[in-house]
Order: C-alpha cells, then structure tokens, then sequence
C-alpha cells in the first residue's frame, strides 16, 4: 500500500512537473525555480507622443515601434519612421562599456562613439529623482514594479520595470540608472520630442553578434555632429 501511495506520489510530482514546463513556454516553471525567464531575444514597444496631438500629420512620420535586442548583457535600442525612410539605433555594451549611436537618413548613413563624459552629461539633464512606487502590473507577460519619477522639469511621471528578464544593470546607459530592472513602460525625451514606451511583447531568439557592430558604410561624425541632425529632424521643433 505504501508502494503504490508512494508511486502515485511520484506520478503526480512528474506531472506537475511536465504541465509547469510546457505552461506558457515554461515561463511559470523558470520563475518557480527561481531562474530568469530570459537573458537573449528581443522586446517590443509601442511608443506613442504624449505632448502632441495622436491625430497630427507629424506624428504619423515618426516611429509607432522600438525594439529592444539583447545578449550577454549588450543591447541594441531601434526604432525607424517614415516607413523606414529614417533610423535610429543606440547600441550599449557592457562587455566594453562602449555606447554609440547610428542614424540612417534616406541614403545615408551616421554613426557616433558616445564619451562616458557626453553619455553622462545627456542622462542626467532628464531625471532628478526616482522613488519606489507600491503599484504592479503585468505587461508582455511580466510582474512589473511601479517606479515614480521626477523629471528636472519637475513633471511626475511613472515607470514600470521588471526584474525577471536576465539583464544585469540594463539601465547603467540610459537616464533610469537608478532602476535595476528592465524597463517595460517608462516615458523618455530626446531631442525635445517626449515619447512613451510600452512593451508589448518579449520573444526569447538567438541574436546575431552582428546587430552589436557598426557597418563600415557608416559615416563616422562626432557626437555633437549627430545630434544636431537630430534636434533639425525635430517635427515639433520646426
């Protein structure tokens, strides 16, 4: 009697097991466990333009999607407007704690090595505080904790972030350092154009070392340079 209690104990166990693997990819099994959901693939957002107006013709021009491409702790921001006419990429790497950004322009091609003086100078013009909120929701799949943010503005806006995608200091290149979590819905500007960042979906792929490398076809210009392209490109700037 023992055996067979035993036995069905076991059995049960087993299916338990196999039915947390296989449930929504196995992600509910990963996190039981205690591992990261993920450490490779890539995030979509949906970005919207909270100061203008959704209708505008400007609007329709610029980007409705980012993605996020992550490896090994290096990342790829991009993002393209115009039907592709336009791009933009900011790629950070923690293996050599370089940061630049390309921009492609109709036919041509741009591309800046960000200092650690200029990448510092651009983070820190944006936010001045960040506290713990109370709040979770979930987005794309993921419990994301509430961050509540004051701009330098002095404008309140809230940001949300997870920790279980595997990505040790994913904020050490952009403003939200002080966030140790990915971020999953969070509002950041640019340029002078502010854009909202949601994520709608996170799909686990390989990534190809060559999304981290710039292209020789690239023109290779000082940051500054860049960034005055980029303020010019400004639709609610003009």
């Amino acid at each position: 009697m023992k055996k067979k209690l035993f036995l069905i104990f076991l059995l049960l166990v087993a299916g338990t097991a196999v039915f947390l693997y296989f449930y929504k990819d196995g992600k509910l099994f990963k996190k039981i466990i205690g591992g990261k959901v993920i450490s490779e693939g890539v995030i979509e957002y949906d970005i919207t333009y909270p100061k203008m107006d959704p209708n505008s013709m400007m609007v329709q021009g610029l980007p409705d999607k980012a993605y996020l491409r992550f490896k090994n702790n290096d990342m790829v921001n991009d993002m393209s407007g115009m039907m592709g006419l336009i791009s933009i990429t900011y790629i950070s790497k923690q293996s050599s704690k370089s940061v630049a950004q390309t921009l492609t322009l109709i036919n041509k091609k741009y591309a800046a090595q960000i200092t650690e003086e200029e990448m510092n100078k651009m983070n820190s013009d944006y936010i001045s505080k960040v506290e713990a909120g109370k709040n979770v929701k979930e987005l794309a799949g993921f419990k994301c904790k509430e961050a509540i943010v004051t701009l330098k503005s002095g404008e309140t806006i809230y940001a949300y972030y997870t920790n279980d995608i595997g990505i040790t200091n994913p904020n050490w290149s952009n403003p939200y350092k002080k966030i140790d979590g990915v971020l999953m819905d969070f509002q950041m500007e640019r340029y002078g154009l502010a854009m909202h960042l949601k994520a709608k979906q996170v799909v686990a792929q390989e990534i190809d070392d060559n999304v981290f490398v710039i292209t020789d076809d690239h023109k290779k210009i000082p940051f500054p340079e860049l960034e005055k392209i980029l303020i010019e490109l400004n639709p609610s700037g003009n």
